[in-house]
């Protein structure tokens, strides 16, 4: 390996860095209380062990916690149920949602008495669970299920469409075109729902493709906006993977992949410190490399406010 191209922007996004900062202000304000997370904070498991170390306790559902306890909500949000859940536990409620998953919960509360609503998402995805908490939604994940709901929508009643903030932009699109070619009927809106970083990310991804002979993915197995960029990556450069630590990165295995030029990128839920970790270990294996950023390449500078209180 001779160069590795960075790309830019990567790791942290807005939204990431809100619900870290989020946790990390509630548990130095309440030092002497546990603070209890419902779900992975973001979906990157060096961020959660970090927050562990310092004694916050992530559960799965809120009959984890006792009653009058601390709970924070994770940035992918929750359905209107589990507030509701937790209020009757008398718990004290911090939201980390990101503010561009709250503004579709928004607009699906705003809908949802008017409209049919088609969900374009991922089943089972954590943002996706609790979007369609707000509001009877039809879920998609591909043109074929697009086509699979003509006889469950009524034609005499207005259709619209929402959508996960971290979906690929180009997949997306092929089902919203499959959705407007079924329901010719149907009201697009504005803007659609995929975060600004999610889209900058994988079209600096999509830029360096003519540069390099592979693309390294940084980020977690179940962290969406990170497997659609190894998706996207392996369109043109099939060697392209991911891994989720520098444990995972291995001499022969590269060795037997001849990259020369490699690109690194990494999905909005990953550590700038990881990201490091992976270089140096990446320079051990190969001292004569250079690392730059990719020519013409921008930082994210993006950020969320957090609310006055933290804590409802």
């Amino acid at each position: 390996m001779k160069k590795i191209y960075l790309s830019n922007p990567r790791g942290f996004c807005a939204g990431v860095k809100y619900a870290i900062s989020f946790v990390e202000n509630v548990h130095s304000l309440y030092q002497n209380e546990q603070i209890y997370v419902r779900k992975e904070i973001v979906h990157n498991r060096r961020v959660v062990t970090d927050m562990e170390k310092k004694g916050i306790k992530f559960i799965n559902e809120l009959e984890e916690a006792p009653e009058n306890s601390i709970v924070i909500f994770s940035a992918h949000g929750v359905s209107p149920s589990v507030v509701q859940n937790a209020k009757d536990k008398n718990m004290r409620i911090g939201d980390a949602t990101c503010p561009l998953v709250t503004r579709v919960h928004r607009k699906a509360k705003k809908l949802k008495e008017t409209h049919q609503i088609i969900y374009i998402g991922h089943e089972g995805h954590d943002e996706a669970i609790g979007t369609m908490g707000e509001a009877e939604m039809f879920l998609v994940e591909s043109e074929e299920d697009v086509i699979n709901l003509k006889d469950k929508i009524n034609p005499n009643k207005p259709l619209t469409y929402l959508m996960q903030t971290t979906l690929s932009v180009s997949d997306t699109r092929k089902v919203i075109d499959k959705i407007a070619e079924v329901f010719p009927n149907v009201e697009h809106p504005d803007k659609d729902d995929i975060c600004y970083a999610t889209t900058e990310r994988q079209e600096a991804v999509e830029s360096m493709m003519d540069s390099i002979d592979a693309m390294l993915v940084i980020g977690a197995p179940n962290s969406s906006n990170s497997m659609r960029l190894v998706q996207l990556a392996q369109k043109k450069k099939p060697k392209s993977f991911r891994v989720s630590s520098a444990n995972e990165v291995n001499k022969e295995t590269l060795d037997a992949m001849n990259i020369e030029i490699m690109g690194i990128t990494a999905g909005a839920s990953s550590p700038q410190i990881l990201i490091d970790e992976i270089i140096e270990k990446l320079k051990e294996f190969y001292p004569e490399v250079s690392v730059e950023n990719f020519p013409d390449s921008r930082e994210d500078s993006m950020n969320f406010k957090l609310p006055r209180e933290l804590l409802k």
